[in-house]
């Protein structure tokens, strides 16, 4: 099927719209920021007047498409100081959300000794959940590069944290393993 024609393109926006700002929500948490992304997305693939696409084929090529988009608004927003300020930010919300939690301020103070570098890798990783490659694509380094700043974040947060070890493993374990 040709995207061009208007009536298939109009079935793709109302089927997979909602599913695609859905799928963007993984890398992006911001609704907005989101929604410009997909939305940026079926402009593009409405100005390929030529893009033929089969239903088997549409997704697939969707999702790339639209997580490369959320890579390179990180890309773009890596380099504005606020960025990782607010992504800290957005780390202590979340933190701050979990009532249960009784440990916010350590945790808190235990991010701030954190090398810059070391910092952002660990923030991307445990804010974003984003995989190693998407890491070093982001930042510009290697993925043995973010592997060694997420684990020198570990070892500090570890150090840190030791009065609170078994705290730190549970809250953390599930992001020291790639996907």
């Amino acid at each position: 099927m040709i995207i061009a024609d208007k009536q298939i393109f109009e079935k793709l926006f109302r089927d997979y719209y909602s599913l695609l700002c859905n799928y963007a929500g993984r890398f992006i948490t911001d609704y907005q920021i989101r929604e410009d992304i997909v939305q940026n997305f079926f402009i593009s693939i409405w100005e390929k007047k030529h893009l033929s696409v089969t239903e088997e084929t549409f997704l697939p090529y969707a999702y790339r498409s639209i997580r490369n988009s959320c890579i390179n608004y990180y890309k773009s927003e890596i380099f504005k100081e606020e960025f990782f300020t607010n992504l800290a930010e957005e780390w202590k919300e979340q933190l701050n959300e979990e009532e249960d939690f009784i440990y916010q301020k350590e945790v808190r103070d235990a991010l701030q000794k954190l090398p810059e570098k070391c910092r952002k890798v660990f923030l991307l990783r445990c804010v974003t959940e984003l995989k190693y490659k998407e890491i070093a694509d982001i930042t510009g380094i290697s993925i043995n590069t973010v592997k060694y700043h997420l684990g020198e974040a570990f070892r500090i947060m570890k150090e840190e944290l030791k009065h609170l070890i078994f705290i730190f493993f549970l809250f953390f374990s599930e992001f020291t393993y790639p996907f």
